[in-house]
């Protein structure tokens, strides 16, 4: 088999989005893959609340080095792509830069060159420069996308977010950083009693336990944007109560995938009720599950390479 040589770009934290597009690529059997970047170890730069820490440090068994590792000081920092071109093992089919906020001065070896702007609810006008020198340009999230842009929604993972016969120890869970809208539904939640786990830290195996463990999924994006939490609670068959925003539509059924909300009270009310009716959350949770099926992260690698004419 003739294998397609990628090169993937980023910064590789121990978790991230790159982090899922990493493993997809690197589970074809047809991808020779190379990977470089900004390498932090086993840091992140999340703070959990009331820590007073800048950042904080994940397991050291999520640490995987990139091939080519560059300092965690160029992570803020645009280099030119000759500092890295000499480390090449070959000339690429192609190469993908999964941008949360690094990039090249200027466009990296590759017969075709992709870029894909993971963060662009926060890190919008910083694509300016990479686009400029890209051949295609995805957006992960549709409310923000611009003309000649094509949309790549989040996704899941099959081989990390998936189900678990497991007890069910939570009313309702919540994973990710501590908004004030997450902080009020949360405290709103406790208010009436239930046993919601709230924590910002567990990734991949801890993540994929802590929401099996919960009879609810809770999602609240932090502005208009529809996040990969929304694909990844259902692809672990757990009922969802999410936010509705703009493009979900798009992928679940409100009412019948997931059950979604405008306010805080009506999140709340929404989980009351699963809670109440086990029937029913089973029935959206079934529903969610074989809804987003389709939306792994082994898809938006196939679509780039289709894209890109490489397959």
């Amino acid at each position: 088999m003739t294998q397609i040589r990628v090169a993937l770009f980023g910064i590789y934290y121990p978790m991230a989005m790159l982090s899922y597009f990493r493993e997809a690529f690197a589970h074809r059997e047809d991808i020779e893959l190379w990977t470089c970047g900004p390498f932090t170890g086993n840091w992140i730069p999340w703070t959990a609340p009331g820590s007073g820490m800048p950042g904080m440090r994940l397991p050291i068994k999520y640490v995987k080095s990139p091939d080519c590792p560059l300092p965690p000081h160029f992570i803020n920092i645009p280099i030119n792509p000759s500092i890295v071109e000499s480390h090449f093992p070959w000339q690429p089919d192609l190469s993908v830069l999964v941008d949360a906020g690094w990039h090249f001065t200027s466009r990296p070896p590759g017969k075709v060159v992709v870029l894909v702007e993971t963060d662009p609810h926060v890190l919008k006008e910083s694509y300016r420069l990479p686009r400029q020198y890209a051949d295609i340009t995805f957006c992960m999230q549709e409310v923000y996308l611009e003309r000649g842009e094509l949309y790549l929604p989040y996704a899941y993972s099959p081989r990390i977010h998936f189900p678990l016969e497991t007890e069910k120890i939570y009313d309702a869970c919540l994973i990710g950083l501590h908004y004030p809208q997450r902080d009020a539904l949360v405290k709103k939640l406790r208010e009436r009693g239930l046993q919601v786990y709230y924590d910002l830290g567990p990734v991949f195996d801890e993540y994929r336990l802590l929401v099996n463990q919960s009879r609810v999924g809770l999602n609240w994006s932090s502005l208009a944007d529809l996040n990969a939490r929304f694909f990844e609670i259902p692809a672990m068959k757990v009922a969802m109560v999410a936010n509705r925003v703009p493009d979900a539509p798009k992928f679940l059924v409100d009412g019948r995938d997931f059950l979604g909300f405008d306010t805080s009270e009506e999140a709340a009310q929404a989980v009351l009720s699963l809670l109440e009716d086990e029937a029913h959350r089973k029935q959206i949770a079934e529903n969610g599950y074989n809804a987003i099926k389709a939306h792994t992260y082994d898809a938006r690698v196939q679509t780039i390479l289709e894209t890109a004419g490489l397959i």
